[in-house]
């Protein structure tokens, strides 16, 4: 279970509502982020079922997840960059895009790999922004 998993929650009605997990809170309970509320929810384990892993993740599975973590982590913000070549992925706002910024940007064949590997990594742009900066000293 980590964070910005996406799981299927079945309450006691049998309704059954996608969301993300964020952390388990003890031996029962979780608390998780359902996608049609906007607050958090506190259910037990047994109640959720963990979707998939992230390394088959869909479009909108990685944009779901992406969307999640940019508006819990970074004030809702992530830079998306897409090339024939490939895409570029990373969390928070560049404040300037050059050849360097890019090159330290997450990069995927399918943005869905490059959402993947900055997740993976934790890239974000004051990660990015710190390395250009030793680049040059």
């Amino acid at each position: 279970m980590n964070f910005g998993d996406r799981i299927l929650y079945n309450d006691n009605n049998n309704n059954v509502s996608k969301g993300v997990f964020i952390k388990e809170l003890n031996q029962v309970e979780v608390l998780i982020k359902l996608d049609d509320k906007s607050e958090k929810s506190i259910v037990s384990k047994h109640c959720i079922k963990f979707v998939n892993n992230m390394d088959n993740m869909d479009l909108t599975h990685a944009i779901a997840v992406a969307d999640y973590i940019s508006k819990e982590k970074y004030d809702g913000h992530f830079t998306l960059l897409c090339f024939t070549t490939g895409c570029k992925f990373c969390f928070g706002t560049l404040d300037k895009i050059n050849y360097n910024t890019t090159s330290l940007m997450a990069s995927g064949k399918t943005i869905e790999d490059a959402i993947k590997i900055a997740i993976d990594k934790k890239i974000d742009s004051d990660k990015i922004l710190d390395t250009e900066d030793k680049m040059y000293k």
